[in-house]
């Protein structure tokens, strides 16, 4: 059975971003993000952009939104949408779960391929003209008026404008993803690969200023001007992303836990279930299903 929801709640986890049905959608329009820091989530994400002054930051890239931006966000990737100013940003938003669309896929058709078949990070930004906005805003606000107005049907209609967006979204990343520069600079972009390349290890600051050969403070200083976040922060939330890939690999928790660099079993526990929700050994069986 689909569980559906709504307008997005404005309450969220500080990292991860949980919802407890299959489809949420809707148009925010307020100068706060609901999940301001770092975050991932279960779900796959589709972010059309707008209005209003913000970057849009996902693992390893960053880049200033324009109207009509759309931004793709899988369940690995860590991201946030950093607002440059006091005033509200408009974004239409929805959420859904990869396993509802599976049996909507077909040899020739995997609607899931724009949030899949790239590196994590890349090629997550396309560019919609406006009467492409038009047309998607429609589809999405039908969208959205079937999961707040729940009547006989709501769950297979929901599930038709659902596959009709993903396939416009699809075409639309197969004509105009984007090769924008980020606006990360090399020394940021330099120590998220160390990172990448290094979650197994306990990580600290120290470390990666010195394998860098860069002043801490200093790097710990841009790292925070150009994502908004801490590389503590984007330390952590890269190795849950990472015991998440594990855990659904089928890898035990103890395992996952050396794995992704946490080296205490018991902290690896409680930091997975503070982060996520839910204990490791839980998420690994649910991955199972």
């Amino acid at each position: 059975m689909i569980n559906l929801k709504g307008a997005i709640p404005m309450k969220h986890a500080q990292y991860y971003e949980p919802f407890d049905g299959d489809i949420l959608a809707g148009i925010g329009n307020s100068p706060i993000s609901p999940t301001r820091d770092f975050h991932i989530h279960d779900h796959y994400e589709i972010f059309l952009f707008l209005g209003g002054k913000v970057n849009g930051f996902v693992d390893q890239f960053s880049y200033p939104l324009q109207r009509g931006n759309v931004l793709l966000f899988n369940n690995h990737e860590i991201h946030k949408i950093i607002n440059l100013s006091p005033e509200p940003y408009e974004r239409l938003t929805i959420h859904f779960k990869a396993p509802l669309v599976y049996p909507f896929c077909t040899a020739s058709t995997n609607l899931l391929a724009c949030f899949q078949n790239r590196q994590p990070g890349e090629h997550n930004l396309a560019q919609m003209d406006e009467p492409l906005i038009a047309e998607y805003t429609a589809l999405a606000s039908r969208l959205i008026e079937t999961l707040e107005n729940k009547q006989y049907g709501s769950e297979v209609l929901a599930l038709t404008y659902l596959v009709q967006i993903l396939v416009l979204i699809n075409e639309l990343y197969s004509r105009t993803r984007s090769t924008v520069p980020s606006i990360i600079s090399s020394h940021i972009q330099s120590a998220m690969s160390y990172i990448d390349n290094h979650l197994h290890q306990n990580l600290s600051l120290e470390q990666i200023a010195g394998e860098l050969n860069i002043d801490k403070y200093y790097l710990s200083h841009l790292f925070k001007q150009q994502t908004g976040g801490t590389i503590y922060r984007y330390v952590l939330l890269k190795k849950i992303a990472l015991s998440k890939q594990l855990l659904s690999a089928g890898n035990s928790v103890s395992d996952t836990c050396y794995l992704s660099g946490f080296n205490d079993y018991a902290n690896f526990i409680r930091t997975f279930k503070n982060i996520t929700g839910i204990p490791p050994g839980k998420y690994g069986k649910r991955a199972e299903l």
